[in-house]
């Protein structure tokens, strides 16, 4: 593994822990450095990526979203609102 997929995996175990706590179900990908949310397992995955040399996470669910890498907690927050809203839009 290179430095820079450590950093990544560092950033998105970061961020994992943001999004426990929301109570999403979070699954890591094995082929790249990427975690996939979701309410339950039943409900679509959203896929956040995180890009090192620019300091973000991004995610896309109509339209890409990006986050700083430096407030994890707050791109726990944004993701989170994203997949609520797939699952019910009137929220």
């Amino acid at each position: 593994m290179s430095i820079e997929q450590t950093q990544e995996v560092r950033l998105l175990a970061a961020l994992c822990r943001e999004l426990a706590r929301l109570g999403f179900d979070i699954g890591m990908s094995d082929a790249k450095p990427a975690l996939s949310v979701r309410l339950s397992r039943t409900d679509p995955r959203l896929w956040v990526l995180v890009d090192v040399r620019d300091g973000f996470f991004e995610w896309c669910r109509g339209g890409g979203r990006r986050h700083a890498v430096t407030d994890p907690a707050g791109a726990a927050k944004l993701i989170a609102d994203d997949v609520r809203r797939s699952i019910s839009p009137e929220i």
